[in-house]
């Protein structure tokens, strides 16, 4: 006797003889009909987390015929084992599967969104290992999966296993009998098409910087996208938007399973956690394809960064300072630490009030012990009452530049979600961080980052030495120094300017020269508008060195805009 089975690459399965039997646990050699009618169409053998609730199997009828499951068995077999089956489920009189229709068996307990058609305990395992579908002794389906060898497991070769993601076949139905060709690593869709006729999924995205400390500033957006549909991509335009902010790239036609990099330049002009998403409205089509990237912060956050110690030489190991800016406060528990090269750790929980410090330490010890031998000294080397907290494992912090990159390390700050909302770099421009000296945070979040001026070399949960000495007050004239004339021998290490930015201006640049015009350190510049300016000079040339002592320049350019081009502001300084 025979059995046809229509549908696609219909063959002719031979019946085993009649003294065949079918057991819960045995090893059977059955007839294989390749291109069956019913497929197992996806699979997932190894959920993210936990296994149970969440494993499934999705079996798929390429036929437009209906196929009654009454006597059909899912198998599953151990790859350690060999071909010894065991039943996860079986059909039940009435349960049948609509031509060209799905029918999806789940774990139980089932967790996820879709609804099941039968429910069984199928603990499929993570591989090798292998199931099959077997319907009155004929095997109908066999996928084998992981690393196994047994070819009485597999067809032709085994799939490999990727965590946390299904084995789907592509396009859905597709069976050549060769399970590594027809099945690829997929987001889990129970229920739904394995993969849709028009899909641009993220490979891989940089942004640069990770995040922005104002608003107008540029980052560097490069991603890597993949066509995962299965039709191919015209030519169109990417368009990448941050919030309100919009620039596009022309992405050229891309094939099925082809990946393309593209990059833009994009400025945000709005403060915040800004979605960022790539539109892809397809030409002579009313679809448009998104991809999300994530979010992006702009400005100062619920958490930053304030002071960080890389170098550190005095026996209290490495330690970054964060602080609550308030209005409201911040749990420490919803965020994470890494260096440039290492991997996220979260924070402990604890409760900043707005305005509170943390340190988090690599030494909780030697951090103590510093502190101690400090008890004497000066006050913003005591601690200041700030919370102490131990990170493990350290993201360690490098002290020199890698070939690879030109700064030393960055430390980056991110919520649970993985947005990063703070950053630090540290050696910056190939300088090496100095030993036993910080870099702390200056004013606020745009006002950027210096080598902590305090004579214990750093303020660890105290104000930092490089706070706009200042205060809240406007300037009182075009271009203010503070101190106007410093003495390094006393322990003045830093002349700390001030200015207002008028309407009207499209922006700024501050630079410091000698006597005889020469430029000697430009202190930068941005077009943010208009609004008050802090920043100091380190006594420090653009080539890292100390200066000589002598008379030096301040030199203010506003940059022209509506108000045109006033004359340069400068003020003369003094080094001693």
């Amino acid at each position: 006797m025979q059995r046809t089975f229509s549908g696609p690459r219909a063959e002719v399965c031979p019946q085993p003889s009649t003294h065949a039997a079918v057991v819960a646990v045995a090893i059977i050699m059955l007839p294989v009909c390749a291109g069956a009618q019913v497929v197992i169409n996806e699979f997932l053998p190894d959920p993210a987390g936990s296994d149970g609730g969440h494993e499934f199997v999705e079996l798929l009828n390429t036929g437009p015929e209906s196929v009654d499951l009454g006597g059909w068995q899912l198998q599953f077999a151990n790859g350690a084992e060999g071909a010894v089956w065991q039943s996860r489920w079986t059909g039940t009189a009435g349960q049948s599967i609509p031509g060209n229709g799905r029918f999806l068996i789940v774990d139980r307990n089932w967790l996820g969104e879709a609804v099941g058609d039968a429910e069984a305990a199928l603990a499929l395992q993570n591989g090798p290992d292998a199931i099959r579908l077997v319907e009155a002794g004929v095997l109908h389906d066999l996928v084998g999966y992981g690393a196994l060898t047994d070819t009485l497991l597999m067809e032709t070769a085994p799939v490999p296993v990727t965590p946390g993601r299904s084995l789907a076949r592509r396009p859905d139905g597709r069976d050549t009998g060769d399970n590594r060709a027809d099945f690829v690593a997929a987001e889990p869709s129970p229920g739904a098409a394995n993969f849709a006729l028009r899909l641009l999924t993220l490979v891989e995205s940089q942004l640069e910087p990770p995040c922005l400390a104002a608003a107008g500033e540029p980052v560097a957006v490069a991603v890597t996208l993949r066509n995962e549909g299965l039709e191919p991509l015209p030519m169109a335009r990417l368009l990448l938007t941050c919030d309100i902010d919009t620039v596009e790239a022309t992405l050229d036609a891309m094939t099925a399973g082809e990946e393309r990099r593209l990059e833009w330049t994009v400025r945000p002009s709005r403060p915040g956690r800004r979605p960022l998403r790539l539109l892809l409205p397809l030409p002579a089509s009313s679809d448009t394809l998104r991809v999300l990237l994530g979010d992006y912060q702009v400005g100062m956050a619920e958490l930053v960064l304030n002071e960080a110690l890389a170098a550190p030489r005095s026996g209290q190991g490495e330690w970054i300072e964060v602080v609550a800016p308030g209005p409201a406060a911040c749990d420490l528990g919803r965020f994470r630490l890494r260096d440039e090269d290492g991997d996220w750790v979260s924070l402990r929980p604890l409760l900043l009030q707005a305005g509170e410090r943390a340190v988090v330490v690599q030494d909780s010890l030697g951090f103590s012990g510093w502190l101690a031998a400090n008890a004497d000294g000066p006050g913003d080397a005591r601690g200041c009452g700030a919370a102490v907290l131990p990170l493990s494992p350290w993201p360690s912090l490098n002290n020199s530049a890698p070939e690879s990159r030109a700064f030393a390390d960055r430390v980056q700050l991110a919520d649970t979600s993985g947005t990063v909302i703070d950053q630090v770099v540290l050696g910056d421009a190939g300088e090496d961080p100095v030993g036993d000296r910080s870099l702390e945070r200056v004013g606020g979040a745009a006002a950027g980052w210096a080598g902590s001026l305090a004579a214990a070399g750093s303020t660890p949960g105290c104000a930092n030495s490089v706070s706009d000495p200042f205060g809240d007050g406007q300037p009182e004239s075009a271009l203010e120094a503070l101190p106007a004339a410093v003495d390094r021998t006393s322990g003045d290490a830093a002349i700390h300017l001030r200015f207002a930015v008028p309407e009207g201006v499209e922006g700024w640049d501050l630079s410091v020269f000698d006597l005889d015009g020469r430029q000697v350190r430009d202190l930068g510049g941005d077009g943010r508008g208009a609004g008050p300016r802090s920043l100091f000079w380190d006594l420090k040339g653009d080539d890292g060195r100390a200066v000589a002592a002598g008379g030096y320049v301040a030199s203010l350019r506003l940059r022209p805009g509506a108000a045109g081009a006033p004359a340069p502001s400068r003020l003369l300084l003094v080094v001693r």
